[in-house]
C-alpha cells in the first residue's frame, strides 16, 4: 500500500526540496559559511546593489546589509561606488569570495546525488517535467 506522499506530487516536490536544502546546508557549513551567507553569494555573479541582493534573498534590506557587513568582515566581499550613482554602493565578490563561490558551486552541482538513489526512470520523468515546467515559465 502506497503512502500518501507516494501519490501526492506536491508532498513529492516538498520532500525533494527538503532533502537538496539539507543538502545546500551541508555544502555552505563545509565552507564556512550559513546557509544565507552561501546563498548570497551564489547570487553576487557580477557588482550587485543591496536592494537587489535583499530581493534576491527576499529579505528585508536590514537583514541584507547585516550578512554582507558580515561577509566583508570575513573578507568575501567589498563594496563599491555604483559608476551609475556615486551615493549607492555596489557588492561584489572579493578574490577569496569568488574563490569561495567557485567551491561552493562545484559542491552544489553535485546535487544530483541527492536523487541518486531513485530508479533511472523516475530520474528522468523528473528532469523531463522539470524542463517542462521551466519551458512554460518562460
Amino acid at each position: 500500500m502506497a503512502s500518501d506522499c507516494d501519490e501526492n506530487p506536491f508532498a513529492l516536490l516538498i520532500g525533494l526540496a527538503d532533502r537538496l536544502t539539507e543538502f545546500f546546508d551541508r555544502c555552505a557549513s563545509a565552507v564556512g559559511l550559513t546557509p544565507a551567507q552561501a546563498q548570497a553569494l551564489m547570487h553576487i555573479e557580477e557588482p550587485t546593489r543591496m536592494g537587489d541582493l535583499a530581493h534576491l534573498q527576499t529579505c528585508d534590506p536590514s537583514t541584507a546589509t547585516a550578512m554582507v557587513q558580515r561577509l566583508e568582515r570575513d573578507g568575501l566581499v567589498v563594496r563599491v561606488i555604483d559608476p551609475h550613482d556615486a551615493r549607492a554602493r555596489l557588492v561584489q565578490l572579493s578574490p577569496k569570495g569568488r574563490r569561495t563561490r567557485t567551491r561552493l558551486a562545484a559542491m552544489v552541482s553535485d546535487a544530483g546525488s541527492v536523487i541518486d538513489d531513485l530508479p533511472a526512470e523516475q530520474r528522468t520523468a523528473l528532469a523531463q517535467l522539470f524542463g517542462q515546467h521551466a519551458r512554460a515559465a518562460r
